[in-house]
């Protein structure tokens, strides 16, 4: 008994050490640092002769940090939860008809401030695709999950600019 008591004793001394050294308050915390992230979308040409559209309705463009460096590991100095978390970019929904983004045609998804830091992937959120042909008759695009990863490695730098096309 006094033996599991002692013990009890040092769990607790150490749960307590553990979070009273690691614990950071507000006032200590210094803001990230940010940079400006612009996100396009282009298309590339098809032959669609019998197609006068292709709608998709997109709900969020969220970006997604690397969560781990080239061993598997946490970038030097970045701890997984107090890392740069995803950043969600788009403040509406929006319609794009990618057949507009043809021959090197793009347009602005969605921009806004992002942490410093590198990034590797993109994520749509779509809401509803349509195809509509040129005699009015239209179909619904299907997509598994109405969520399309795009695995873009990209690096912002604070105060910086980046495009992402």
């Amino acid at each position: 008994m006094r033996c599991l008591r002692c013990f009890s004793l040092a769990i607790l001394a150490i749960l307590l050490l553990q979070f009273g050294c690691s614990h950071k308050t507000r006032e200590t915390q210094t803001p990230a640092a940010t940079g400006t992230l612009s996100v396009r979308l282009t298309d590339a040409p098809l032959d669609m002769a019998n197609v006068q559209s292709v709608n998709v309705t997109l709900t969020g463009v969220i970006v997604y940090p690397r969560e781990r460096g080239a061993l598997g590991l946490p970038d030097a100095g970045q701890e997984f939860e107090n890392g740069p978390r995803p950043v969600a970019l788009l403040a509406e929904p929006t319609t794009i008809d990618l057949l507009t983004l043809t021959h090197g045609a793009s347009v602005l998804l969605a921009s806004g401030q992002v942490t410093a830091g590198t990034y590797e992937r993109i994520r749509l959120e779509i809401a509803a695709a349509d195809i509509i042909y040129k005699d009015q008759t239209s179909a619904p695009l299907k997509l598994e999950s109405n969520k399309v990863d795009i695995p873009a490695e990209f690096s912002l730098t604070a105060n910086g600019d980046a495009s992402i096309t």
